[in-house]
């Protein structure tokens, strides 16, 4: 009882106006809530949605699909074997007739490559500087890139091939140029039996590998800068693959080889790649030279 005539007492000192709202008020949101909870139940409630669950099915062995008998239906026609074989067998075009260019472009840049449909040029056209590849369509122009060689790029404008040199050089017929990465795309199959071989013979006897290419380390105010590589004994297997002498090696399938740790994790690799992809310095301008090694 005494709690309680303390509640009492506390409650008569307040003034009984300030009293009289603060219960006014609390009966209206009584009022309110209630008023709402009415309104909600006259309102029809949507039901309640499930989520969908598949009906299980037992599949019996016998009514597993046989997925190779739909495979020789042909639904979208076979591969003539035949072609396929003669197009593998079919010997780069060489081009011989390809005018220079009259379009106001600019070739600052090219990475040369003796794998087919690879190589990258930089051409400045239409106020501005960008990177294609081969068959893409140049910016400004209705020419498209066909070619890239170390000095130049062969482009198609109007059905017709167009020579742009790289900037700074003199336009040439550049036939021995042409003909020589033709000629390393055109060996690059017959090159990657005789390369495999090579492989394996060098790594079951590493003292082999001076009889087919020379390797020394170049640097440049104290710095690496790549790796000259010139031929071996064997000289035949260093130029089929595509390098020339003093090339120098800058990079093997994008490890950088002035970046001591990046060239000792590509070379624990070698035994295992099928496909290597090295890029070299030639005459001031960088071409890739691309081989695929039979497992």
């Amino acid at each position: 009882m005494d709690l309680l005539d303390k509640a009492i007492a506390q409650a008569s000192r307040v003034p009984a106006r300030q009293a009289s709202n603060l219960v006014f008020w609390l009966l209206l949101v009584l009022a309110i809530y209630l008023a709402a909870q009415v309104t909600w139940k006259a309102i029809p409630a949507s039901p309640s949605t499930t989520k969908w669950q598949p009906t299980p099915v037992s599949v019996s062995q016998g009514s597993i699909v046989d997925i190779a008998a739909i495979k020789n239906l042909g639904l979208f026609g076979k591969a003539d074997a035949t072609d396929v074989a003669q197009r593998a067998n079919q010997a780069p075009v060489l081009i011989t007739d390809a005018p220079k260019t009259n379009l106001s472009i600019l070739l600052t840049g090219v990475v040369a490559s003796t794998a087919e449909r690879r190589g990258v040029a930089v051409i400045q056209s239409a106020g501005s500087q960008d990177t294609y590849g081969l068959g893409d369509k140049i910016k400004g122009t209705s020419a498209s890139l066909k070619e890239v060689y170390a000095d130049r790029i062969i482009i198609t404008n109007n059905g017709r091939y167009e020579t742009l040199m790289l900037d700074g050089l003199e336009f040439n017929a550049g036939e021995d140029a042409n003909s020589q990465l033709q000629q390393a795309k055109s060996e690059a199959q017959n090159v990657a039996e005789d390369a495999a071989a090579i492989r394996d013979d060098v790594l079951a006897n590493p003292d082999k590998l001076s009889d087919y290419i020379a390797v020394s380390p170049v640097q440049q105010d104290g710095e690496l800068v790549g790796y000259r590589l010139n031929p071996g004994k064997n000289a035949a297997a260093f130029n089929s693959a595509g390098f020339k002498p003093n090339d120098l090696a800058k990079s093997i399938n994008g490890y950088d080889l002035t970046d001591a740790s990046q060239a000792l994790e590509i070379m624990g690799q070698l035994a295992e790649l099928t496909d290597i992809s090295v890029m070299v310095e030639r005459e001031n301008q960088l071409i890739e030279i691309s081989l695929s090694l039979p497992q």
